[in-house]
């Protein structure tokens, strides 16, 4: 498995296609203003490859200072389960080794274990989802900060690896990569 820069037509193709596959709608921003953040020196468009270069999956970073926010990541679909996410996960930590990582996970707060029993199964779906997602972050070395985030009305947590990062400095790095109108609309919900 390598991790790089994604540069040819093709990768960015591959990366807009998975993309668009993998996030909801309200947690996705036009590809256009990613690449625009790029030429920008903000974000890391990354590919992880086999050694063949075959695609499978990707990295999207958003930079500021000494903070990484690792603001999309997914691996095709094909692969998952099998252990390339810890895999392209570690090679993310090690490349940012030196710099504080940080992403954004949806809530898991209030949702009990047994959730996924409740009557409304596309929500108990979506409780199984989440705190799966969490827990591959926590297996692979991820803490969670005390503090939830609304995310354009979304309620989100934030997660680091090896290190703290408060609301204000999580909160410069959308303020340094979107328009002012967009990050005022991110705030914090609860410490």
């Amino acid at each position: 498995m390598k991790l790089k820069e994604a540069y040819t037509q093709k990768q960015l193709n591959q990366v807009c296609t998975l993309y668009e596959e993998s996030f909801p709608d309200g947690e996705k921003r036009p590809f256009q203003m990613i690449l625009e953040g790029r030429e920008a020196g903000n974000y890391e468009i990354l590919v992880i490859e086999d050694d063949e270069e075959a695609f499978l999956g990707l990295a999207i970073t958003m930079l500021y200072g000494e903070l990484v926010l690792l603001d999309y990541f997914a691996v095709s679909p094909t692969c998952r389960g099998t252990g390339l996410g810890s895999e392209a996960l570690k090679a993310l930590q090690k490349r940012y080794e030196g710099r504080r990582l940080l992403l954004e996970i949806e809530s898991t707060v209030g949702m009990k274990e047994g959730s996924e029993m409740s009557g409304d199964s596309g929500n108990a779906a979506e409780a199984v989802l989440r705190r799966r997602r969490k827990e591959f972050y926590l297996r692979n070395g991820m803490q969670s900060m005390d503090f939830l985030i609304d995310y354009f009305g979304v309620e989100m947590e934030l997660m680091t690896y090896q290190c703290s990062v408060t609301f204000e400095e999580y909160h410069s790095i959308l303020e340094r990569n979107f328009p002012a109108h967009m990050a005022d609309r991110v705030r914090l919900l609860s410490d």
